[in-house]
């Protein structure tokens, strides 16, 4: 995990300075808002996977050929922002909720602070503005029409379009490079990488989306084998899961698209490593599944022993 690893000191110092301007919010904000970041701390929730809004200025450095400074800055900028949409994502998942009205409000001064750090780094001609409205529509258009269009089965990377606006990073890495040209064959990389976290994220939700009737592709790719119009329930998509070993089709899905990353040559060694990272992930959860499902096969006493240790 060096893509982690080597970035945890610039993290923190970017985190804490995040957390002292959240500080300064007015209250009650200012403590709503330091628990909210608190929650997704990239060091203290030594998790790794989750914060490629983070690191992707840092993984970008080399290619771009930015400073430290500018690294950090387009970090702190999208500390905001994925605080930002992480807030948005709360209040459309919640529904009405009695937080919602210090939600919103906390999200409009984390948006203004993203803004803040932006100017210092792009005129108002630069066309970083236009990448960003660009991201943005696409983020919108992917949120309300995800589960009508299905975009796993249509086009599997398109669940990546939710966390689209992370790519403000790198393209504004590039930007500030004079790299522009670079920056559609590095969209098309960090997608790939964005939608391999998403389908990592569906398979561990997956319950809890059913739930919440949230669209999730595994859920998708499970519905579409299912005769037209047939009830899906937890029950069946069990049954696809640990019974017919769908997982195996479902990480194919992210493999095909992991060569297609490394196709494209993008010299963003960090980014493949962290994208093989969740990609493993997957393998062996769906290796895993195999396995035991191949135990039971041979018999259940002899699968509960061995699951015992004897």
């Amino acid at each position: 995990m060096d893509w982690y690893e080597n970035y945890k000191e610039r993290l923190t110092h970017v985190y804490a300075a995040a957390e002292r301007t959240i500080a300064g919010f007015p209250a009650p904000l200012n403590q709503v808002g330091l628990a909210y970041a608190n929650k997704f701390h990239p060091v203290k929730h030594d998790k790794g996977q989750n914060f490629i809004c983070m690191l992707l200025p840092y993984w970008m450095k080399d290619v771009a050929g930015i400073t430290d400074e500018q690294c950090d800055k387009l970090a702190l900028t999208n500390v905001y922002l994925m605080l930002y949409y992480f807030i948005q994502d709360d209040v459309m998942d919640d529904g009405p909720a009695s937080d919602v009205k210090e939600k919103l409000a906390l999200g409009n001064l984390l948006y203004s602070e993203m803004l803040s750090i932006s100017r210092t780094l792009f005129p108002s001609h630069s066309s970083y503005w236009e990448y960003y409205a660009k991201y943005k529509r696409v983020w919108a258009s992917s949120v309300v029409n995800e589960s009508s269009n299905n975009y796993f089965l249509a086009d599997p990377i398109q669940i990546a379009h939710k966390a689209g606006p992370v790519k403000i990073a790198s393209s504004g890495a590039l930007l500030l490079g004079g790299k522009e040209k670079l920056i559609p064959t590095t969209d098309e990389a960090v997608d790939i990488a964005l939608m391999t976290l998403q389908m990592a994220d569906d398979w561990v939700d997956w319950k809890k989306d059913m739930q919440e009737c949230s669209y999730n592709s595994l859920i998708a790719m499970i519905e579409a084998s299912l005769q037209p119009d047939a009830p899906i329930t937890e029950d069946i998509v069990s049954t696809y899961i640990y019974v017919r070993c769908c997982m195996n089709e479902y990480v194919e899905v992210a493999r095909s698209q992991h060569m297609r990353l490394i196709s494209l040559n993008s010299q963003l060694p960090e980014l493949e490593n962290y994208n093989q990272y969740i990609l493993d992930h997957l393998t062996q959860t769906a290796e895993s599944i195999e396995s035991n499902r191949e135990r039971m096969k041979k018999g259940g006493l002899n699968y509960f022993f061995e699951k015992q240790g004897r």
